[in-house]
């Protein structure tokens, strides 16, 4: 298949898929190596594709009419399953985590962390590898995703209640 063609098979996929797709499987299901779908996609990335490259995979950024807001937190490890729990529970989706990072500036990871499911495989996943908020002594953010503002006041309230949240003046 040529690389344009499959450029496009790609972009058909993600369009069509309702979870992250890893590279791997894209590349088995066009017949070429995980390396050349990552080419590929920093390819339409670069062509000015909104695809997310996430811990579990590959999406396709639709355009949002969806509510986002930034939260600033501060916690430790022991809290992070609560943390993620509390975005989901009241109704967000926690699409990234960043960090200010003195050399690099902000460091920002695409998560897309929508449901419990999500919450258990990320803490899977990190297993007891060092949390990047650990560089800034638990101090993050994350924007949230929802549905309407009343959503993500509620996500707000949750967080507070943890008293993680960070209220900047």
């Amino acid at each position: 298949m040529e690389a344009a063609r499959r450029r496009e098979r790609i972009l058909e996929r993600l369009n069509a898929a309702g979870t992250p797709v890893p590279a791997s499987t894209l590349g088995s299901e066009l017949g070429v190596s995980r390396q050349i779908v990552v080419g590929d996609v920093a390819l339409l990335r670069a062509a000015g594709q909104a695809i997310r490259a996430t811990n579990r995979g590959y999406v396709l950024a639709h355009p949002t009419t969806r509510a986002r807001r930034s939260f600033h937190v501060t916690h430790d490890r022991d809290l992070l399953d609560a943390e993620l729990s509390a975005i989901i529970d009241a109704g967000g989706t926690m699409v990234d985590l960043s960090i200010p990072h003195a050399a690099y500036g902000r460091v920002t990871v695409d998560l897309l962390v929508r449901d419990q499911e999500d919450i258990a495989q990320l803490l899977e996943q990190l297993g007891r590898s060092p949390l990047l908020s650990e560089l800034t002594n638990g101090y993050h953010s994350h924007t949230v995703e929802a549905d309407d503002e009343a959503t993500l006041d509620a996500v707000h309230t949750a967080l507070d209640a943890l008293g993680i949240l960070v209220h900047e003046d």
